[in-house]
């Protein structure tokens, strides 16, 4: 999966989408951006799916329309326009019609998406079939995906479920734990009668519901990254090799945003592609700078320098890998008059007389304004 070419589907007029080993997508709130990141879930996984929904007793009757809503969700089979709407995939048509011919094979692309902190109910992964037919099918998958993990031993009750040895590089776990759940430990309690996630601080053990924001967003996705991360020697989960993260920054505070950063370049490292979505400057102010410090020389050693990497093997190897065997692609979902443009704006340079690229998709435009209007407001005040 290469190339993604589409026009008319829901909002989005046009779109064009080459793929980095890392492509981030940025743009207002409905603009369309789940809407993508679930047709690439679908055209990569669409066989799966359909066995998938079936193994569950979900049943669209053999209609296109209601396969797209029970896929995209209720209100959502209009999305796809018979008449206008045309995606093409690496120069290949793709309908829904593709969809649900496509024999089942192994899931491709796992996708953690923006409402992951529903997967969680009273401190456990609620089941495929604990959702309605209007919820979308990857809020279900991803959600079973989980309740699977744990029954499979993570909720064994032995040993802390995070910090965990073998799960994750240490430098990995040490900026989740520090920037996340502090000196709290996230465990398994069977004290009652159903087992639940506990944060234990010091002896005092939290339910999942009096966590954090920023905890209990991050919790399905960390339990989510232990099924990319696997103990032992494998880098990758078997036949998975795209991730797409939806606002993994909800709820975080910039300085846990800059373990989510590594994060992503741990997964890159491992060896799957990316695709995030984000509303964070942060995250590009990472790609940006990668970009530049590539051109530079001892360019590993600053980027290990920008994460504030200590110099050991692991850490070699990742800023190595990043800074010479990765790319990286940034889009803009662009909404005007009730209509989506796709723009590509990888190029991220602040001097760009195209305000779509130099204001990273809007995500500096206030800052910038800003900083224009405190300038002009001190020049004045000392005239």
């Amino acid at each position: 999966m290469k190339r993604l070419t589409l026009t008319s589907l829901g909002q989005i007029r046009e779109a064009d989408i080459i793929f980095g080993d890392m492509t981030i997508f940025v743009g207002e709130q409905a603009s369309g951006k789940s809407i993508v990141l679930q047709l690439v879930k679908l055209i990569s996984d669409a066989g799966d799916i359909t066995q998938t929904l079936k193994k569950h007793g979900f049943d669209w009757q053999k209609k296109v329309e209601n396969f797209l809503s029970l896929y995209f969700g209720e209100g959502m089979e209009t999305v796809w326009n018979k008449d206008e709407t045309k995606v093409t995939i690496d120069k290949a048509d793709f309908t829904p019609q593709n969809a649900l011919s496509k024999r089942k094979k192994n899931e491709s692309l796992f996708l953690i998406p923006a409402h992951r902190v529903v997967t969680l109910k009273d401190g456990w992964p609620r089941a495929f079939t604990d959702y309605g037919t209007s919820d979308p099918y990857v809020v279900k998958e991803f959600s079973e995906q989980l309740r699977l993990l744990m029954e499979a031993g993570l909720g064994s009750g032995k040993g802390a479920i995070f910090p965990q040895e073998g799960r994750m590089n240490k430098t990995v776990r040490d900026a989740i734990g520090t920037s996340i759940f502090g000196k709290g430990e996230v465990k398994l309690d069977r004290s009652g009668l159903r087992k639940r996630i506990i944060l234990d601080v010091a002896g005092t053990q939290l339910p999942f519901m009096v966590w954090s924001t920023g905890q209990r967003e991050f919790a399905p996705l960390l339990l989510g990254l232990y099924r990319l991360m696997p103990s032992g020697k494998a880098q990758k989960r078997n036949n998975i090799n795209w991730v797409v993260i939806e606002e993994p920054e909800m709820g975080l505070h910039p300085k846990a945003i800059s373990a989510l950063l590594l994060i992503f370049l741990e997964l890159l490292r491992r060896g799957y592609k990316v695709i995030v979505s984000t509303h964070s400057p942060q995250v590009l102010e990472l790609i940006w700078a990668i970009q530049l410090i590539a051109k530079s020389k001892n360019a590993a050693s600053r980027l290990r320098d920008l994460l504030d990497l200590k110099p050991k093997a692991f850490t070699y190897d990742l800023t190595d890998t990043i800074i010479h065997k990765k790319t990286f692609k940034t889009y803009y979902f662009s909404r005007q008059d009730g209509v989506v443009e796709v723009k590509d704006i990888s190029k991220l340079d602040p001097e760009d007389p195209d305000a779509a690229v130099s204001d990273w998709g809007g995500l500096t435009l206030f800052s910038t304004k800003a900083a224009d209007i405190v300038t002009e407001a001190v020049w004045e005040s000392n005239t």
